[in-house]
C-alpha cells in the first residue's frame, strides 16, 4: 500500500515537472490580426486603447472557434502586406478595387462596397474619373482608392489626407473640390458635414477580402471553414447588422487617444520624482480627463445643435414662397430652394419687359457692392428680382411673384386718385359752370347783334361804321365763346388724364413746371380764394419720372395746404428751383400747421385729421409711395399756428 502511494505521488510530481519543462504549447496557439486603419465601422481604437469594429469582431470569432489567442498588431498597409505574405498565422482585411488581380496569398471575399466622389451641395456631379480632370481631390493615404490610382493614375490633383474626416474638412473649407472615398466610411461623414453630398454614381467598385499566408495550408483551410460556417449559422449576418448597418457608425476618437497617450507619458516621467508629485499629477490628469470628456460631450451636443439648426434653416428656405439662390462670384449656382428656377434661364429673361441680363446684374452687384432691385413683366405676371451681396464671394438672389402686390398697389393708387377726384369734383363743376355761363351770355349777345345787322340790311341802313361796329362786337362774342370752350376742353382733358388708371410706370423726362400748372388747373376752385404766389424757375432741368403720378402728388399737397388755411388772408407759395444739384418743388402755406404726433403719422395709410369732413387718409400715403418709387426725398417742416412747408428733392437727368 505504501509502495502504491509513493508511486502515485511520484507520478504526480513527474507530471507537474513534465508540464513545466515541455515547450509552451498554448504560447504557440496565437493568431495575429494586422490592423492598418483607424476608420469606423471596420477597425479603430477607443479612447482607452480598446480595439473595436467589424474586422476586430470577425477575427475574435475566428480565434475563438479555432482556440487561438488573438493578438492585434497596428501597422501600415505596406507592413501589413509584407507580414501576411511572409509569416504564418497572420490575418488582415483589405479592400481590393474591382478588376485588380489579387495575388496576395490566399483570400476570402467578405462584402462588396463602392467608391464615389463627394462635393458640396449645389455643385455639379462627377460620375466619371474624367469629370474630376484638373480638380483638387482629397484621397486617404494607403486606401484602396490610393492603391487603384497607383496603377491607374488619373488627370487630377491628389491631395493626400490621413483620415476621411480630414478630407471632408478640407472640402467644406474650400481647400479641395472633391473627396473620393469608400461608401461605408463616407456616409458617417455626410451626417457630420450636412453641406456635403454624393457627387454622382460610383466611380469604382471594390471587395473586402480576408487575406492570410499560404505557408500553412491547414491553417488556411481552417480559417476558410470557420468563415464559411459563420455564413451558414447566421453569425456573419449578425456581425453586419451590428457594425455595418445604418446608424451603427462609431465616433472616431484617434485624437482623444493621442491626448491620453501624451498624458500617460508625462505621468510616467513625473512619477519618478516621488509619490507626492505622482498623486498631484494624477489629480490634475483626472481633472483634465473630466474636462476633456466634458468638452467632447459639449462638442457633440454643439454638432447636433448645428445640424438641427441647419436642417431647420434649410426647411425654412425650402418653404419660402419666393425663389432663393446663392450665387458665387464666378456666377456658378451654389444652392437654390427650387422655386421658379425656369425664370432665371437667360432665354426666358430675354423675353421679359424690360429685358434683363442676369450676368450683368450679378457682375454689377459684386463690382459696385450694393443691392440690385428691379421689377419686370413676364407671361402677363409681374415679378420682383433682388440681388444682395452677403460676402466678397457670394450673393443672394430673391425672386418674387409680385402680381398680387402690383394689382393691390394699382387698386390703392386708383382709390387715392378717385378720392382726390371726388374732392376736386365740386370745384371742377364750378370751374366748368363759369365758362358755360359765359358761352350762353355770348351766344345771346351774338344773336342780338345778328338780328340788329339783319334789320339794318333790310331797312337799307348801310352805314359802314355801324356795320363794322356790329361785326366787331360779333367777332368779340365768338372769341369769348372760343376762349370759354377752350377752357372747358382743358379742364376736361386734365380731369380725364388725372382719372386714368396707371397700368405701368413709364419713366420719361418730366418738367415740374408743367406738373405745377396742370395741378393748379385741377385745384383752381380751392386756390382761387387764396393769395397764390408762383416762383417757377423757367430754366428748370427735367427729371425722370411719371407725370401722372407726380400730378397726383402735387394735387394732394395743394389740397391739404388749402384745407389747412381756414383763416383770413390765406397765402400759398409754390416754388421750383435747383438746390445742391437737386431739383426741388416746394409748397408752403400759412395754415394751422401740425403737431409732432401728426407729423410722425401723415405718411401712414388711412391716417387723416379730416375724418369728419370726408377725408380718406389715402392722399399723403399714396404720395409717399410715389415719391419713394421716384427715389425723391420728401422734407416736411411744420409749426402749429404758423404753417407748413412741403419740400421734395429730385435728381436731374438733363
Amino acid at each position: 500500500m505504501n509502495v502504491i502511494m509513493i508511486n502515485w505521488r511520484s507520478l504526480c510530481y513527474l507530471s507537474i515537472l513534465v508540464f513545466f519543462l515541455q515547450p509552451n504549447v498554448y504560447a504557440e496557439q496565437q493568431l495575429t490580426l494586422n490592423v492598418h486603419s483607424n476608420t469606423p465601422p471596420f477597425e479603430w481604437q477607443s479612447e482607452t486603447g480598446e480595439e473595436n469594429g467589424f474586422n476586430i469582431e470577425l477575427a475574435r470569432y475566428i480565434a475563438q472557434q479555432l482556440h487561438y489567442d488573438l493578438h492585434i498588431n497596428r501597422r501600415s498597409l505596406e507592413q501589413t502586406l509584407e507580414t501576411v505574405t511572409n509569416d504564418t498565422r497572420q490575418l488582415a482585411v483589405i479592400a481590393v478595387p474591382s478588376g485588380d488581380i489579387l495575388d496576395i496569398n490566399k483570400a476570402l471575399p467578405l462584402l462588396p462596397t463602392y467608391i464615389s466622389a463627394y462635393n458640396r451641395r449645389g455643385e455639379e456631379n462627377a460620375d466619371t474619373w474624367a469629370a474630376l480632370k484638373g480638380k483638387r481631390v482629397a484621397i486617404k493615404s494607403a486606401s484602396s482608392v490610393a492603391m487603384y490610382l497607383n496603377n491607374k493614375p488619373q488627370d487630377f490633383i491628389i491631395i493626400p489626407v490621413i483620415t476621411n474626416e480630414r478630407g471632408f474638412e478640407l472640402l467644406i473649407s474650400g481647400e479641395v473640390d472633391y473627396v473620393v472615398s469608400e461608401f461605408y466610411c463616407s456616409r458617417r461623414m455626410l451626417s457630420l458635414f450636412p453641406i456635403a453630398k454624393t457627387a454622382g454614381r460610383p466611380l469604382l467598385y471594390s471587395q473586402f477580402y480576408l487575406i492570410m499566408s499560404d505557408k500553412d495550408p491547414d491553417f488556411v483551410a481552417a480559417i476558410n471553414q470557420v468563415v464559411k460556417n459563420s455564413f451558414n449559422n447566421g453569425y456573419f449576418d449578425d456581425l453586419l447588422n451590428q457594425w455595418v448597418a445604418f446608424g451603427k457608425e462609431k465616433i472616431e476618437l484617434g485624437q482623444v487617444k493621442k491626448d491620453f497617450s501624451q498624458g500617460a507619458l508625462v505621468t510616467s516621467i513625473i512619477s519618478s520624482l516621488g509619490m507626492l508629485i505622482t498623486l498631484y499629477i494624477s489629480f490634475i490628469l483626472r481633472k483634465k480627463t473630466k474636462s476633456l470628456k466634458q468638452e467632447l460631450l459639449n462638442r457633440r451636443n454643439a454638432e447636433l445643435e448645428i445640424k438641427r439648426i441647419s436642417v431647420q434653416f434649410h426647411s425654412v428656405l425650402d418653404g419660402l414662397p419666393h425663389g432663393v439662390c446663392l450665387i458665387a462670384k464666378n456666377q456658378q449656382l451654389i444652392w437654390q430652394n427650387g422655386k421658379y428656377p425656369w425664370i432665371l434661364e437667360h432665354e426666358v429673361l430675354a423675353q421679359s419687359k424690360p429685358k434683363i441680363n442676369l450676368n450683368q446684374l450679378i457682375s454689377r452687384t459684386f463690382t459696385d457692392e450694393y443691392s440690385q432691385n428691379l421689377e419686370f413683366t413676364l407671361n402677363n405676371k409681374h415679378w420682383k428680382l433682388e440681388l444682395h451681396l452677403i460676402s466678397n464671394d457670394m450673393l443672394a438672389l430673391f425672386l418674387e411673384d409680385n402680381t398680387e402686390t402690383f394689382e393691390l398697389k394699382q387698386a390703392s393708387d386708383l382709390s387715392a386718385r378717385l378720392a382726390s377726384l371726388g374732392e376736386l369734383s365740386a370745384g371742377i363743376a364750378h370751374e366748368i359752370n363759369n365758362p358755360v355761363g359765359l358761352i350762353t351770355q355770348s351766344v345771346t349777345l351774338v344773336r342780338d347783334l345778328l338780328d340788329e345787322l339783319k334789320l339794318n340790311i333790310s331797312n337799307n341802313i348801310t352805314s359802314t361804321q355801324k356795320t363794322n361796329q356790329l361785326l366787331a362786337d360779333i367777332d368779340y362774342g365768338f372769341e369769348s365763346i372760343d376762349d370759354s370752350a377752350g377752357r372747358i376742353s382743358r379742364i376736361v382733358r386734365d380731369l380725364k388724364h388725372f382719372s386714368k388708371p396707371i397700368l405701368e410706370i413709364a419713366p420719361k423726362a418730366v418738367n415740374l413746371n408743367n406738373v405745377v400748372e396742370t395741378a393748379l388747373r385741377l385745384t383752381h376752385n380751392n386756390v382761387k380764394r387764396i393769395h397764390l404766389q408762383l416762383m417757377l424757375n423757367k430754366q428748370l432741368p427735367t427729371i425722370e419720372g411719371d407725370e401722372l403720378q407726380l400730378q397726383l402728388v402735387l394735387v394732394n399737397l395743394i389740397q391739404n395746404a388749402c384745407f389747412a388755411m381756414d383763416k383770413p388772408e390765406p397765402s400759398l407759395v409754390i416754388e421750383t428751383g435747383i438746390e445742391n444739384s437737386n431739383i426741388f418743388i416746394k409748397v408752403t402755406d400759412n395754415g394751422c400747421g401740425m403737431d409732432t404726433q401728426t407729423l410722425e403719422r401723415i405718411r401712414e395709410p388711412f391716417f387723416t385729421t379730416r375724418r369728419d369732413l370726408g377725408g380718406t387718409g389715402l392722399g399723403l400715403s399714396t404720395s409717399n409711395k410715389i415719391l419713394s418709387i421716384h427715389q425723391a426725398q420728401w422734407l416736411i417742416h411744420s409749426q402749429q399756428g404758423t404753417g407748413t412747408e412741403m419740400k421734395i428733392l429730385f435728381r436731374s437727368v438733363s
